[in-house]
């Protein structure tokens, strides 16, 4: 390891640029209503403005988790950056709602470039014994930028409109292509002669049509009496290609070619049992995200700024959360991830009882910020120890490709869980004949109960797997004992 590398240095750089990617699956639900308003997308539009981020962002991270294992980390890097860039200018001056949906899938083209690069560089940099502590900062940047994203992104669109949100993606795309060629070139010399990627493109498509084949029902139902029946038959092809998917990739592992995904990495128990706490605890956070912001400025006449400013303190808990989790983690282990799954279903359901209630807006205003410190707790307790869990036993030559199922995983759950999350508010109101701009504070507090109730029941879902895997530690740990040795 050369010792130019300033190993800290581009750690808060991985992590920095993880939690802006992470944040535009979410930043977009406080422009919402201005998005609305100005482009009149219609309920198909706004779901395809947020599915067309989280699906390209899904189907590009295993490719370029094996280029970038294949030596060319940088290059990726670099190429991720600036396509960042590019793609968040076309979301600020996009004339129509047609122009965002683009500017947005090619924003998720650059998540998914950059975030198995990151991950694998973290993973490169640091050996097994420091991994735990590494991701506990790791994940301390994620929970930062993502929780002081949405107050930042709501001062823009109240100043400027619903393209101020897309705007934030200018300099931050800048700084890092800044910051990554001071600090990257070093980590590059530990790379290697790159070598060619083997990558399954036929099995890449199979999995991306299964998503979309997936997604397609849920996105092209608004609650209107003219939804065709019939979109609900998109779910056959879904499972059809879904099987497919599969088994490639389980016949060109066995040919000794790489698979989308990568079986023997899923033997790997702590990698497996991460997967499987991500596809359901990733499915939960913007279902809140996306009720809670819209109830507000929609029911309560908040300003976007202020919607984005209640969640401000939730930034301050999630970090501490992440470094409790990264100091942690390998004494506490799952109880650190069920602790914080349990605060934040107290948070969510506490947030739901104060907006349903008939409290004035003042009183909601104190109390939504003091429960988003529990969120936040909560929220910081769960994904860093599960990014340390996850990766800890995975080999570093495998970095990238480990990351990017890891990522997979969680971008599907964000996919159905913001579809989900979706139809039930926007099913709801559209439903009854109104638009999210004109109807009645009482059909946004039903719509509230719906998509919170959806995300919870994938919060409830998450603490199922913590428990089971709690479980099988614990019996694992009896049976490692020594038997005692019987007297005489």
């Amino acid at each position: 390891m050369p010792t130019t590398v300033n190993r800290r240095a581009v750690l808060l750089l991985c992590g920095t640029t993880a939690g802006f990617l992470l944040l535009d699956i979410h930043k977009v639900s406080i422009a919402i209503p201005a998005i609305e308003r100005a482009l009149h997308p219609g309920p198909t539009g706004i779901q395809l403005i947020q599915a067309a981020y989280v699906v390209c962002f899904a189907v590009t991270l295993v490719p370029a988790g094996r280029v970038g294992d294949a030596g060319r980390r940088l290059a990726l890097t670099y190429a991720g950056a600036h396509l960042y860039l590019v793609a968040g200018l076309l979301c600020a001056v996009a004339p129509t709602a047609g122009f965002v949906i683009a500017g947005r899938a090619l924003l998720g083209v650059a998540a998914g470039l950059l975030m198995p690069q990151v991950m694998g560089i973290v993973q490169q940099l640091f050996p097994p014994a420091e991994r735990g502590r590494a991701f506990g900062v790791y994940g301390m940047c994620v929970s930062l930028a993502t929780a002081l994203g949405p107050s930042l992104g709501g001062l823009l669109v109240t100043a400027l409109g619903w393209r101020g949100v897309f705007l934030m993606n200018v300099p931050v795309a800048a700084a890092l292509l800044v910051a990554a060629h001071v600090l990257l070139p070093a980590v590059g010399r530990d790379q290697g002669r790159p070598r060619r990627p083997d990558v399954d493109v036929a099995g890449l498509a199979l999995g991306g049509l299964a998503l979309v084949a997936l997604l397609t029902p849920f996105i092209l139902t608004t609650g209107r009496p003219d939804d065709v029946d019939a979109r609900w038959l998109a779910l056959v092809p879904a499972v059809v290609l879904a099987g497919l998917f599969v088994a490639r990739a389980r016949r060109r592992v066995a040919a000794g070619r790489s698979g989308v995904i990568d079986p023997g990495l899923l033997r790997i128990t702590s990698f497996r049992n991460g997967v499987l706490v991500s596809l359901t605890w990733f499915a939960a956070g913007p279902g809140v995200a996306l009720a809670c912001t819209l109830y507000l400025q929609q029911a309560r006449g908040i300003t976007p700024f202020v919607a984005g400013l209640v969640v401000l303190p939730s930034s301050a808990t999630s970090v501490l959360g992440s470094w409790l989790g990264g100091r942690h983690v390998v004494r506490l282990g799952r109880v650190l991830t069920g602790t914080g799954m349990l605060l934040v279903l107290v948070a969510t359901l506490g947030t739901l009882a104060l907006l349903r209630g008939d409290l004035p807006t003042a009183a909601v205003l104190v109390g939504f910020p003091l429960l988003q410190l529990v969120q936040g707790l909560g929220g910081g307790l769960v994904v860093s120890p599960n990014h340390s869990m996850t990766l800890m036993d995975v080999p570093a030559g495998q970095g990238s490709a480990a990351g990017a199922i890891g990522q997979l995983g969680q971008r599907i759950s964000n996919s159905v869980g913001v579809a989900t999350a979706s139809v039930a508010y926007y099913a709801t109101i559209y439903g009854a004949g109104a638009t999210l701009t004109d109807a009645p504070a009482p059909l946004h507090r039903a719509a509230l109960d719906r998509a919170v109730t959806v995300a919870c029941l994938f919060l409830g879902a998450a603490l199922l797997v913590v428990l089971v895997d709690l479980r099988r530690q614990s019996r694992a740990r009896r049976t490692a004992l020594p038997r005692p040795v019987a007297a005489g």
